[in-house]
């Protein structure tokens, strides 16, 4: 893929006035030690963030804590699980828990008395939030009387749902006691697509917006380099080594790298020195670089 000859820092530099920032960010630890209790205790040999063993995990390593006909789940540490479904490639949700109250990221496609799976893990009350509104991240959300969402042009409350909907605007942050989890608008898969990002805990939970290494750009390109140049910024800011996606195997966790390439062919795409390959369906364009697809359509190409 070609960019402008530079590093990715001095892309970075150029990009935001947090200079420090990014100094800090040119080496973090693996992505097991930023899901430990005591991230900083991982300083010592950390790896370059562009490496990709550091954001490679084996799911078994995890404790495997439910198993059932459409959910499985890991505790991933003392104070968060993640959940995978299997009907629409791995589909990923996420209960966080903090002192006071719990918050669960996501319900899957289709997983039958999610909200009895989930209270097993936690005696706190447990709140409900979506990345967006796509089937395989909203279709068990019927399990709950109350959710939260993003409103925004086009986008409807999942068919069938007839409990409280509450909207979260961007910069809405849900305090869980001694966790604090922060929404951020990154819209270009989905007009609604956010992600909630844990500053304190160095990792953010990011949904569809960047694609699980396979992103799917239903709106313009744009639209979604607007957001990569956004979220490249917030992660340098706020130090935010990963992100988890919506379709979580162990080895494809959001990083500032995949944000930047992602920002890289969107922009080549813009500016016409990069194209997809032809593919079939409404994103009938397909660029591939290191193992990421960007699909897209020629008309959103603006």
């Amino acid at each position: 893929m070609k960019t402008e000859n530079i590093s990715r820092r001095q892309a970075i530099r150029k990009m935001t006035t947090v200079a420090a920032a990014a100094a800090v960010c040119s080496q973090v630890p693996s992505l097991a030690s930023v899901l430990a209790a005591e991230p900083e205790s991982a300083d010592a040999g950390s790896q370059p963030q562009d490496d990709p063993r550091v954001s490679t995990l084996k799911m078994e390593d995890f404790p495997l804590v439910y198993e059932g006909p459409d959910v499985v789940f890991h505790k991933l540490n003392d104070h968060l699980w993640i959940g995978n479904g299997h009907l629409m490639y791995n589909e990923s949700i996420y209960l966080v828990e903090g002192q006071k109250s719990a918050l669960l990221i996501d319900t899957g496609t289709r997983i039958a008395d999610l909200d009895k799976i989930v209270a097993r893990f936690t005696d706190k009350p447990i709140d409900v939030a979506l990345t967006h509104t796509h089937g395989d991240h909203a279709g068990s959300v019927g399990c709950f009387d109350h959710f939260w969402m993003t409103q925004a042009e086009g986008i409807r409350v999942p068919r069938g749902y007839n409990g409280k909907v509450s909207y979260m605007e961007n910069g809405k942050k849900f305090d869980l006691g001694g966790r604090t989890l922060e929404v951020f608008y990154a819209p270009g898969h989905t007009t609604d697509s956010v992600l909630f990002i844990d500053e304190a805990n160095h990792i953010g939970i990011s949904g569809d917006a960047f694609g699980s290494t396979n992103l799917l750009m239903n709106l313009d390109v744009s639209t979604f380099l607007a957001s990569a140049r956004a979220t490249l910024k917030m992660m340098y800011e706020k130090q935010i080594y990963y992100m988890l996606p919506g379709h979580f195997d162990g080895t494809n966790a959001e990083t500032t790298k995949r944000v930047f390439d992602l920002m890289n062919i969107a922009q080549g795409v813009l500016d016409g020195k990069l194209e997809g390959k032809p593919a079939q369906g409404n994103l009938n364009r397909i660029y591939t670089y290191q193992g990421v697809r960007f699909n897209y359509s020629d008309k959103r190409v603006r």
